[in-house]
């Protein structure tokens, strides 16, 4: 490990090194060339040296630039977030104060600025492409200019002569104004957000962006598990059709012979602002209220539980230490394995409780044979309390629910 940790050091100083040997042999051709004669017109060799100067002196910096950062390990990071990121829940974003319980989620009282990250694009990298797209109009105009006045007089070659600076004026104007824009967008101090929210009940992530200390936009996504509860009963005491009573007996049985696990859990999705499009450059408003929209599904979520094996320790006792053995030949005589496997075409990913639903009754034949083994079960000793039925009848909703959903 330590070898390890020494190969690393080295090698990012011996990186570092040759970078800046790089950067000092390219600064220093780049004098060699500037301080020499140039016999031509003035304004032909200071085009020249310009190009000269600002291409081999921008390479140079850079190398410079990526060699310090690399001995020192230095990254441009900040913790500026702005104060409306701030306002704003991160599971369901509500405007809630951090130090309140979150109205409509419930999400309790926590700094907020910790869970986020945010990320400032840097003022070098732009700095050094203006510099180099500088070069390249520079060397344009050099290529444009330069042979109509050393006396150059055949079509063709001006003709060549004037199409490639052309193309090289307009490359190089273009890079410069964009370069500009983004170090604008930089030095007035254009970020991006990302936020990161976990606990045990739920789990909350999302992004956004802000300039010069405003929040442009910001978008969250979070999950909430919550303890399963019934829903309350209707006039008359009935809530839906027997047919559903059934599968819902028969969802309770399975979750209490652990043979699945139930979850009740809501989803937010929410957008603060207006998020650019196709990578635009976002813009902020001014004195102008961010449009907040926010979507808010629930839904009782099934999963099946992993299959416990059959294990014996090595020798007449278990002191801790002895290994053991895995008796798959067990599998086969456990019912609950069996069912397992047999929800297994089903359930092999997280699904809602009513897509379940609307599976089995596409498929008459093995919704009958999911009845049964739940009665199987019962009788084998299974006792399923009416709570939990009610639960997964209040998840189910009422007949009329789309079962798709």
């Amino acid at each position: 490990m330590q070898g390890d940790l020494d190969f690393g050091t080295r090698s990012r100083v011996l990186g570092a090194i040759c970078a800046f040997a790089l950067a000092l042999f390219l600064l220093a051709l780049a004098f060699g060339i500037v301080s020499a004669p140039f016999h031509m017109h003035p304004v032909l060799a200071a085009l020249l040296k310009g190009f000269i100067v600002l291409l081999f002196g921008s390479i140079g910096a850079f190398l410079v630039s990526i060699a310090t950062q690399t001995l020192t390990g230095t990254r441009a990071k900040t913790r500026d977030v702005p104060d409306e990121a701030l306002a704003h829940c991160l599971t369901c974003g509500e405007r809630t104060p951090n130090d309140a319980v979150c109205p409509v989620c419930g999400e309790p009282p926590c700094d907020r600025s910790h869970a986020f990250s945010v990320n400032k694009e840097g003022w070098a990298g732009s700095a050094f492409g203006i510099a180099l797209f500088g070069a390249l109009l520079c060397l344009g105009l050099f290529v444009l200019i330069g042979p109509y006045h050393d006396g150059e007089r055949r079509v063709w070659v001006l003709l060549a002569c004037g199409a490639l600076g052309l193309l090289l004026l307009a490359v190089g104007g273009a890079g410069v104004v964009g370069a500009i824009l983004v170090l604008w967008g930089a030095l007035g101090g254009e970020s991006t957000l990302q936020y990161t929210v976990t606990s045990t009940e739920w789990r909350a992530s999302g992004s956004g962006a802000a300039s010069w200390g405003k929040l442009i936009w910001l978008s969250g996504h979070a999950r909430v598990v919550s303890p399963l509860s019934p829903s309350p009963r209707s006039e008359g005491g009935y809530r839906v059709s027997p047919g559903d009573i059934e599968f819902a007996e028969m969802v309770a049985t399975l979750d209490a012979a652990g043979i699945v696990h139930l979850a009740d859990v809501t989803t937010y999705d929410f957008l603060l602002g207006d998020k650019p499009a196709n990578g635009a450059r976002p813009r902020a408003r001014r004195n102008v209220p961010l449009p907040f929209t926010r979507t808010k599904n629930r839904s009782l979520r099934i999963r099946l539980a992993p299959v416990f094996r059959t294990v014996t320790p090595e020798g007449e006792y278990d002191d801790g230490l002895s290994d053991v053995y895995v008796k798959d030949e067990l599998l086969a005589s456990e019912p609950r394995n069996t069912v397992s496997h047999f929800f297994a075409q089903y359930l092999l990913e997280e699904a809602d409780v009513r897509k379940l639903r609307h599976r089995l009754d596409e498929d008459p034949v093995h919704r009958a044979q999911a009845i049964t083994h739940a009665h199987a079960l019962r009788e084998s000793g299974i006792v399923v309390a009416q709570e939990l039925v009610d639960a997964v009848l209040g998840a189910l909703g009422d007949a009329n629910a789309n079962p798709k959903a």
